[in-house]
């Protein structure tokens, strides 16, 4: 056997299953394919980590202090236009921050650093999948160099775009949402001073997430016909734009970044594992940004199949991937149900969603058992405020 597991794409969820399968089983070898010829994929995005998230990559000693983390204390939650609103704050919730705020491209080049240290593990760069060849007690991958691998188990965490989900026919859900997301950093007049900020507005949330040197990260969601007007504004007309959207509660803004624009959609696979295979990260689910779950969702799929391969000798075989597909449920429904919900209850001005939507902000703002479920969610953790380990 060539190798025990070969991982199709080297990005967040990629180069994290390279990690932590081979620190857990040092005597693996473990091939990454990853289509970016020189270091780790560029990734633009901000990211912002449930707290249970952060722990783990601490633990890790992925997530470390010189990295450009700001530290999520607050969270206020609006609809524009109306009264409704909610505040969660991490000592309310017993914790010393309800998440973090990380650059992607410095956690994605630390896991990168981090796979190349360790002898087990092979990076392909400049590499792709190009065929899958699935026989009973090996799966076969074929790059597009060429170059053949015998495996135990493939791991498809190649995005959105999988080429893995797709060559093994595993059937999905996809909601389009009719909406233009677009990141940018927004430098303020002020310090964010660890608030973030989620509003709701009739075409879609607008959030300002905490960074360093008083910028803040913007997601903003637009209508389809908006988003392609918004792309020909210049800078200043922006601004003034999504202040307009926004308000000063964060106060002004003084500047703005180049902007990138992008579908959203809901995804999620039907299936996620076939024979001596599986898909995790945005391969098997692509959720909207309103929440802030797509990443912390990928985590988890990271921690619970390499806890399931502790203590296997053959990683690809079918109870193995049958326990995953079942522990990952769960999770799914729920965190895929909030974005879901809060997207189709909130981006609108249905007059018969506004009052119970603005009810159920104000309930949750003075109902404390049901707000601090609802932050235990969000910061990835189990009832009763115990991190989901």
């Amino acid at each position: 056997m060539d190798a025990k597991v070969v991982i199709a794409g080297g990005g967040l969820v990629g180069a994290l299953t390279a990690l932590m399968l081979a620190k857990q089983h040092p005597d693996w070898p473990i091939v990454v394919v990853e289509p970016r010829a020189e270091g780790p994929p560029d990734d633009k995005r901000i990211i912002a980590l449930a707290a249970a998230s952060a722990k783990r990559l601490t633990a890790l000693g992925v997530l470390t202090d010189t990295q450009q983390q700001t530290p999520i204390e607050h969270i206020h939650i609006s609809d524009r236009g109306y009264i409704g609103a909610t505040e969660l704050h991490a000592t309310t919730q017993r914790v010393d921050a309800l998440g973090v705020v990380v650059p992607a491209a410095a956690l994605v080049q630390t896991l990168y650093q981090q796979c190349q240290q360790l002898s087990n593990i092979e990076w392909l760069s400049g590499s792709r999948v190009h065929e899958i060849e699935q026989q009973q007690d090996y799966v076969q991958v074929t790059t597009s160099e060429s170059r053949q691998i015998k495996a135990e188990l493939l791991v498809g965490a190649d995005g959105q775009n999988s080429f893995v989900r797709e060559t093994l026919g595993l059937p999905s859900d996809i909601e389009d949402y009719g909406q233009i997301g677009c990141i940018a950093t927004v430098t303020l007049d002020r310090s964010l001073a660890g608030w973030a900020y989620e509003r709701f507005t009739e075409d879609g949330p607008i959030a300002l997430l905490p960074m360093p040197n008083n910028q803040a990260s913007l997601v903003w969601t637009f209508n389809t016909e908006q988003a392609q007007d918004a792309k020909n504004w210049h800078d200043d007309y922006f601004l003034e734009a999504c202040q307009k959207a926004f308000g000063y509660r964060a106060g002004a803004m003084r500047s703005v970044s180049e902007r990138v624009f992008y579908p959203l959609q809901l995804r999620r696979a039907k299936r996620n594992i076939h024979h001596r295979c599986v898909i995790i990260g945005n391969a098997s689910h692509a959720l909207h940004p309103i929440a802030g779950q797509g990443f912390n969702l990928g985590l988890r799929d990271v921690e619970t199949l390499t806890e399931l391969l502790q203590d296997s000798s053959d990683p690809g075989t079918f109870p193995v991937l049958s326990a995953y597909q079942q522990q990952r449920a769960k999770d799914y429904q729920s965190i895929i149900n909030l974005t879901d919900l809060l997207v189709r209850g909130f981006s609108n001005r249905y007059l018969p969603m506004v009052l119970p939507r603005n009810l159920a902000l104000l309930g949750l703002q003075h109902l404390a058992p049901v707000k601090s479920e609802f932050a235990r969610l969000t910061m990835g953790m189990k009832a009763g405020g115990q991190i989901n380990e």
